[in-house]
């Protein structure tokens, strides 16, 4: 429901009737009621009066709200919940970045561990009163017009040093350009050529600078409006609507500007020039890139973290250990989390098949269940409160969470693949297959898998797949990590020699992708496959790791193997 005044389109400065918009029809608002937050034509306005509950709401005249303040509408910041839109927002979970009413903290953000009332956080940070907020605001603009005048610095010299190199080849060619000009004129293409192509790049940073110094500006405005004549509430959501636009922003300059490099462009001279009739081209000019040594983007880091939002870069990634959790007599296969409180293990003991459900704090066993087949993979589903089981032969199987108890361990008959690694995205389980990934929809008696594409994968082997922003990352018998789209088509393929045997990949929060690799070592690969980092080369307990997971709340990464399972921590330790 939106309920900000709609202007009718065109130069009519007339607004439209809410019901009737929501009714596919159109009319000229004339009245507003607060209660209601709505604008009524008079027919629907007749028609609320009418109605005992809502005859005492206040009605006024549309001319006569006084929701304009500069020409800002405050109504645009809505108070009132997305998923409800009759209640208001009340309360905002920090693990969502989410504010919602009563009734959406109650249903989807119950087992949230923070969770605080807006007007608490409001009234306990001076971030949002005061000019401390728009002091940073104008902090972030100053430190991104300074990275703006670097780049603008950059293409003027990109221009100096292009407009030089064609003047030493002017040079160069001048007592012989009777029969060089055609060979001249192909060198100028190619110069403008590459001078096009740098200032294409540089001119991308540019526009988001000024896109994002712009939106700043009119934030300050906003903000500014809203601090003098707006609700508490209104403030608290138009700064976390501004946070996590600046922090989206800031994502993707720092994702244009990592890898910047300055150009140094000079002419080299063809060495045949002397032989005129053997002469093809005058010359062509080398380049020269070196690292900028300064992070440009620094500064802006720095205001962005005054107001709470951090940008982890893949450098800033570490790991440091926890605990060790020991299974006697154990051989863990793998793991999953389970809610907030516990993991399952998958043990193959040679005599008794096991899932053991295991208090996540403790690492004590609360209560353990046979099952027919080695445990390959471990996928819950929060949503079902089902726990997905792939086994070494062509066992798929599936069993609810009652409590502390998992209840019986269903076969599910239309499998006849043998199955590996799985997970879910949007109303799909996708799992590896031989040379495929299939998915099907985890209902209570699913028909059928269906295979959305063609890979080189085993999965009569340990083998891992994760999906993140609609991208499919997966292991494959050529020791590769491959990234697909949802429909395979290929985007990236990682390979290296540092790594011997991937058996189990996770996406961080971070857009970091964690592999684990059998020869004991953890290994890091950044979304867009191009960054690799080692971050573990031997783990504290475990020698034959056969699969990890993490818990995304608090980056906690579980390895298991034998009778052990190593816990570690991930740190992002964001430096400026």
């Amino acid at each position: 429901m939106d309920t900000a005044l709609t202007m009718d389109n065109g130069n009519d400065k007339s607004f439209q009737c809410n019901p009737c918009k929501r009714h596919e029809q159109k009319s000229e608002a004339k009245f507003w009621c607060e209660q209601c937050s709505e604008a009524f034509c008079e027919k629907c306005n007749s028609m609320h009066s009418w109605m005992k509950l809502l005859m005492t709401h206040d009605v006024v005249s549309i001319e006569d709200v006084g929701c304009k303040t500069d020409g800002l509408d405050l109504r645009e910041v809505s108070e009132y919940c997305r998923m409800h839109p009759l209640k208001m927002v009340e309360v905002f979970c920090f693990q969502h970045k989410t504010p919602c009413c009563g009734l959406c903290a109650g249903i989807d953000h119950r087992k949230c561990d923070n969770v605080k009332q807006i007007e608490e956080i409001v009234h306990s940070s001076e971030m949002y009163t005061g000019n401390s907020l728009l002091g940073s605001l104008n902090d972030i603009k100053e430190s991104t017009k300074t990275v703006l005048q670097a780049k603008e610095q950059e293409m003027a010299n990109i221009n100096v040093i292009a407009e030089n190199t064609e003047e030493d080849a002017t040079n160069f060619i001048h007592g012989i350009r009777s029969k060089l000009d055609i060979c001249f004129e192909v060198f100028k293409k190619q110069l403008t050529v590459f001078r096009d192509e740098q200032n294409t790049r540089l001119n991308k940073r540019i526009r988001l600078l000024e896109q994002l110094i712009q939106s700043i500006e009119q934030w300050i405005k906003v903000i500014e409006v809203v601090q003098t004549s707006g609700s508490i509430i209104q403030l608290f959501v138009h700064v976390e609507t501004v946070k996590q636009q600046i922090e989206a922003s800031v994502k993707e300059m720092e994702h244009l500007c990592s890898s910047d490099t300055d150009i140094l462009v000079h002419f080299k001279k063809n060495e045949t020039l002397q032989k005129l009739e053997s002469v093809d081209q005058i010359g062509s000019f080398s380049m020269e890139e070196k690292e900028i040594e300064i992070n440009q983007l620094g500064d802006v880091f720095k205001m962005c973290s005054k107001i709470g939002i951090c940008v982890p870069k893949f450098e800033d990634i570490s790991i440091q250990h926890s605990r060790t959790m020991h299974f006697p007599r154990s051989k863990l296969t793998c793991g999953v989390c389970i809610a907030d409180k516990f993991i399952l293990l998958g043990d193959a003991t040679t005599n008794q098949k096991m899932l053991h459900l295991v208090d996540r704090t403790t690492g004590l066993t609360i209560s353990k269940t046979g099952i027919t087949g080695d445990v390959k993979r471990l996928y819950f589903d929060k949503d079902l409160n089902r726990i997905f089981i792939s086994c070494y032969s062509k066992g798929l199987f599936y069993a609810d969470l009652k409590g502390e108890t998992i209840a019986k361990i269903i076969k599910m008959s239309f499998n006849t693949d043998f199955v590996g690694a799985l997970c879910r995205f949007d109303k799909h389980i996708y799992i590896t297959v031989n040379n495929a990934i299939k998915k099907f929809i985890p209902s209570d008696s699913p028909k059928e898998m269906t295979k959305c594409f063609l890979t080189n994968t085993n999965s009569t082997e340990l083998n891992g797949v994760t999906i993140w922003k609609e991208k499919v990352f997966y292991t494959t018998v050529d020791k590769e990590i491959k990234c697909a789209s949802l429909d395979g088509r290929e985007i990236f393929t990682y390979k290296s020699d540092k790594m011997r045997q991937p058996v189990s990949i996770a996406m961080l929060s971070a857009d970091v992708l964690l592999i684990l690799d059998r020869n004991c070592t953890l290994h890091a690969l950044s979304s867009d496959g191009k960054k690799h980092s080692i971050l573990l080369q031997k783990f504290q307990k475990v020698a034959d790791p056969c699969d990890m997971w993490i818990n995304i709340d608090d980056n906690t990464v579980y390895i298991a193997g034998g009778e052990h399972i190593d816990v570690y921590k991930i740190e992002l330790n964001v430096k400026f």
